[in-house]
């Protein structure tokens, strides 16, 4: 058993208010997604730089997805007892640590090591992030919160990684990281804005098997899986098919990215119906929706004018996906939330790396229309799954606002 202590109201120090909070920690979100994001269009500058293959520069990639998911991992049974603003700090501050590492680097495997460290800082930044965003909410309002932290991410692939793909072509790839990294340290006083004892912490540890046994937990999980491996899988080769598609150079690439992340921002319009709604009875039509969309996406980029169109409706879709599921973790019972948080992190770069390793090959050989349709399926099968399991899992239904209750 656990015990909650120290749950002061949010807001309570002078000056702090929800709202700010919340967009702090949505600029927390968009710093750590501009750092995941921006290693691609730099990666031939780097390679040249350090005398490395693209290969060897491809392994600080892997180095980012592992530190993420072991540190997620490592970290998830103890992220309930830290304060989560002070944790958040130093997790930023040795992000920027990693990150300075990375623009000082003389040799590839520096570049691997400085990877390595930002992603463990990572690790702690994404579930506290969520778990804390969840606390500062009331629970009819926890998808319009987690909705709008979430938000970052499209504000990294509209704004930030256009923008650092142009300083880095103007100062070149050293100055970017540095970049990046006073941003991480910006963020580190940035934080400094919210009470210091905002949000739950709990006496004891929440284990795996206690997050487990959470109510309806395990089907959330098997959900992400199967909705971030489906993305990976299929974002992460997009980009070239469309390129190849349409005989078009990287710029294409480039607006696909922007197209989406523009949906993926856009959804937040639909955070309120969210809450009124409640996760539990959305989670398997929205499962439904996004994998219906890998069956229509690798026809609606045969034509030029829906290739720059159509990713808009996938972020979308994908956004409220993740905010539902999202939602559904952080409804938990404050000891279990944090722990299943970091799962939901470890689960996500997991993904990350399978959908790249499993489907490259896929891709390679048969094109991406198989590999979409292979998301397709997983993302339907986890509908099917979610739909005939987890009202009966979730009883009663305290997943659900008084609103979705009475309805």
């Amino acid at each position: 058993m656990t015990q909650e202590i120290g749950s002061p109201a949010p807001g309570s120090a002078p000056g702090s208010t929800p709202a700010r909070d919340l967009t702090i920690l949505m600029v927390g979100i968009a710093t750590v997604g501009l750092q995941a994001l921006m290693l691609s269009p730099m990666l031939p500058d780097m390679a040249a730089a350090l005398h490395a293959t693209a290969r060897e520069i491809g392994f600080a990639t892997g180095a980012y997805g592992l530190g993420v998911a072991l540190s997620a991992l490592i970290a998830a049974p103890q992220l309930g007892r830290w304060r989560k603003v002070p944790a958040l700090r130093t997790a930023f501050l040795i992000m920027a640590c990693g990150l300075a590492l990375c623009g000082i680097a003389w040799d590839w495997r520096v570049l691997v090591g400085g990877q390595a460290l930002t992603g463990l800082a990572a690790g702690i930044v994404l579930p506290g992030t969520y778990a804390l965003a969840a606390e500062l909410s009331a629970p009819e309002a926890r998808s319009r919160a987690i909705g709008k932290v979430i938000f970052g991410w499209s504000v990294a692939m509209v704004a930030g990684i256009p923008l650092a793909a142009l300083f880095a072509d103007l100062v070149d790839w050293r100055g970017t990281f540095a970049t990046v990294s006073a941003a991480c340290l910006f963020m580190a006083m940035l934080l400094g804005r919210i009470s210091p004892t905002s949000g739950t912490i709990v006496t004891n540890a929440a284990s795996y098997a206690e997050a487990l046994r959470v109510p309806g937990m395990k089907l959330c999980l098997v959900a992400t899986f199967a909705y971030m491996i489906g993305f990976y899988q299929t974002y992460t080769f997009v980009g070239d098919y469309v390129r190849h598609l349409h005989d078009a150079g990287a710029w294409l690439g480039g607006v696909v990215a922007a197209s989406y992340g523009l949906g993926f921002g856009a959804a937040v319009l639909f955070n309120a119906w969210q809450d009124r709604q409640g996760p539990v009875r959305l989670m398997a039509l929205a499962l439904l929706a996004v994998g219906l969309n890998y069956l229509i996406l690798p026809f609606a980029l045969l034509e030029f004018w829906s290739t720059l169109t159509y990713p808009f409706l996938w972020g979308l879709a994908n956004h409220i996906c993740m905010n539902v599921l999202v939602s559904f973790i952080g409804g938990a019972p404050a000891a279990e939330r944090s722990t299943a948080m970091g799962l939901f992190s470890f689960i996500t770069y997991l993904a990350v790396g399978m959908g790249g390793a499993v489907y490259g090959a896929v891709y390679a050989q048969v094109g991406f229309m198989p590999v979409s349709f292979a998301a397709m399926l997983g993302m339907v099968l986890a509908a099917i799954l979610v739909a005939g399991f987890l009202k009966k899992a979730v009883a009663p239904r305290s997943y659900e606002t008084p609103s979705a209750r009475m309805n």
